[in-house]
């Protein structure tokens, strides 16, 4: 109880009572009363035809994949109500969204609903008609819309039950209404739906904001965005509760920026698709703001969003756009606009760079896409990438080939999963210690258990306890703050001293290895070291792993009880996993474990 107790006070205490306030709200069937289900007709086409018979061949083309990875036939009819994960049919959705319990809709993952309800596949039908300018396209985006709305009548069911899920709708429908050139003179059915969606995320903004992540982002970025292009119509009846949809967005983005956002850029999440959801939300919200020419934000709101661009930058390599698996995955992403992989992060920093920094940082490729068609009406400079250091949450370390990443947590804002010293280690293009994802918030408890778990990181557990017990499904206690006790150019010592257990790590980058250091106290049975091994060939010899390319030698200054390889897995796309080889190292006594990796000359 004491350790709740104190969990709930690290939260913030307004938080909680916000959180409360909704809770008691849902109760009562406050929000049933002032956003009751509305099932009005829509009375023309959402999106009109454009003079676009010849189309542009030099558009590239999208196909549409859920999650990043499961492909999506948008020429056909969707089921709105079936899960994609699974195929179970949601069977009580004609009730309100307060209503309805996210855990409790035997389907599973709800997000198996969410996903194609996120509108994603207007991007794929949008640039095949801006391409082709056949007509096929744009009748079957409308059908869409139209036969969702009729599966989703207005504040009815599941898919109107998060108010995220609402933003990114709001986000995607403006952005296509750009696309189109129909920004500035919407149909009277999409004023109606993008209207609704406003009413809908306004009164629960609140409890966006108590979450301190991304939903307030999302949230505060929707609001601004569809209340933005709402003003620019030649008849506008609701002038006035759009101006103040407006200030609220606008309000509640600099609010989150000022919060979440650390000096060096990390994001509250600590995860780089989440921050890289936020970052895209920015972008699309400061584009749409150059591209009326509203009054800008704060100088704290574009510095905070230029270090956020510069952290994305610092661990995105650029000849691949991937990235360290840093924290939760959930496979979301906004605008996929290019045909690039999702986990491929270049066209949102190309884009960032483009809006924060006003440079380019890339030179050709399927990646610029993203920035060409959402540009910002200020000339660019070519860019050379610029050093940035990370020394929050997370600390990075470079030389030459070399990148390492350390999970150093400050216990600032709540922890995600027991990653604790973690660390992410490449060397140029190749991930050698990988992270291991997310896979599903809901699913079988043997896997909700093992992805956010102590066993899933590359770090020491101690008498096979997890670093932080669980309160519930998204929340631990006994959060783990650790201290950095030396920095220097390519050498970096952290610590933390849990209630049973001290952990002591140095990573230092040498011109032909990484060298880890582990210093290990304070425990009763064992002490494990787990290294994640890219997927490949890795053979055990002696106390050496290799593959083709690299070689892992380990060694202790006590006795190794054990040396082996063992199964594990990780999940580079959300709901898709693959087992991977993991080192597993035992100990029972204190001591210092060293990890050489050396590349195969």
């Amino acid at each position: 109880m004491l350790s709740k107790l104190v969990t709930y006070y690290r939260l913030g205490i307004t938080n909680v009572l916000a959180v409360a306030f909704y809770r008691v709200k849902v109760k009562i069937g406050y929000f049933e009363k002032i956003m009751p289900i509305d099932k009005q007709s829509y009375p023309d086409r959402f999106f009109t035809t454009m003079n676009n018979d010849n189309g542009n061949e030099n558009i590239r083309t999208v196909d549409t994949k859920a999650f990043g990875w499961m492909p999506v036939d948008v020429k056909q009819d969707i089921d709105w109500l079936t899960s994609i994960i699974n195929h179970h049919h949601i069977t009580n959705n004609r009730r309100h969204w307060s209503r309805i319990s996210d855990f409790a809709l035997a389907i599973g993952d709800i997000k198996g609903v969410w996903e194609l309800s996120r509108f994603t596949w207007l991007f794929s039908l949008t640039l095949q008609y801006l391409k082709t300018g056949k007509q096929a396209y744009l009748q079957r985006l409308n059908l869409h819309l139209n036969q969702w709305l009729e599966s989703n009548p207005v504040n009815q069911g599941v898919n109107w039950k998060c108010g995220q899920e609402a933003s990114i709708r709001v986000m995607h429908l403006a952005a296509t209404a750009h696309l189109l050139h129909q920004d500035k003179e919407l149909s009277s059915s999409l004023k109606l739906l993008l209207t609704a969606h406003l009413q809908r995320i306004a009164p629960t903004v609140s409890y966006a904001i108590a979450q301190d992540n991304n939903h307030g982002t999302s949230e505060a970025a929707a609001l601004y965005i569809g209340s933005a292009v709402l003003l620019q119509q030649p008849a506008c009846d609701n002038k006035a509760q759009l101006l103040t949809w407006l200030n609220l967005g606008r309000k509640t983005f600099e609010n989150r920026c000022k919060k979440l956002i650390e000096e060096d850029g990390c994001f509250s999440q600590h995860s780089s698709n989440y921050h890289r959801l936020m970052l895209d939300c920015a972008s699309l919200t400061e584009f749409f703001r150059d591209k009326y020419q509203l009054s800008a934000f704060s100088d704290a709101w574009y510095q905070a969003l230029k270090h956020a661009t510069l952290w994305l930058d610092s661990i995105t390599d650029p000849s691949t756009g991937q990235t360290p698996i840093l924290g939760l995955n959930d496979g979301a992403q906004l605008l996929p606009v290019t045909p690039c992989d999702y986990l491929d992060f270049r066209p949102s920093v190309q884009w960032a760079y483009q809006l924060f920094l006003k440079k380019t940082r890339y030179q050709q490729g399927d990646f610029q896409q993203l920035a060409q068609l959402f540009h910002n009406s200020e000339p660019l400079k070519v860019n050379e990438p610029t050093l940035h250091a990370l020394n929050s949450d997370y600390q990075h370390l470079k030389r030459g080939h070399w990148r390492a990443f350390l999970s150093t947590p400050t216990a600032k804002f709540r922890p995600t999963q027991c990653d604790a010293l973690h660390i992410d280690l490449w060397c140029g293009s190749d991930n050698i210690f990988i992270g291991t994802g997310t896979y599903s918030y809901n699913c079988h408890p043997k896997w909700q258990d093992y992805f956010p778990s102590t066993r899933a990181q590359n770090t020491v557990m101690f008498d096979e306890d997890e670093q932080m017990k669980k309160i519930s499904r998204f929340l631990y206690a006994d959060w783990i703050k650790v201290y950095v006790i030396e920095r220097q150019s390519h050498t970096l010592s952290a610590k933390y001293n849990s209630k049973a257990h001290q952990h002591c790590r140095q990573v230092s980058l040498k011109d032909k290895q990484a060298i880890i250091i582990d210093t290990v106290n304070s425990f009763t049975k064992q002490a494990c070291l787990r290294w994640h091994l890219s997927p490949s060939n890795w053979q055990l010899s002696g106390q050496t792993i290799s593959n083709k390319y690299y070689k892992i030698t380990l060694s202790s200054t006590v006795k190794i009880n054990k040396l082996s390889l063992v199964e594990g897995w990780y999940s580079r796309y959300y709901l898709k996993k693959e087992p991977i080889t993991v080192i597993e190292l035992i100990i029972d006594r204190p001591g210092i474990i060293t990890t050489t990796v050396s590349k195969v000359v």
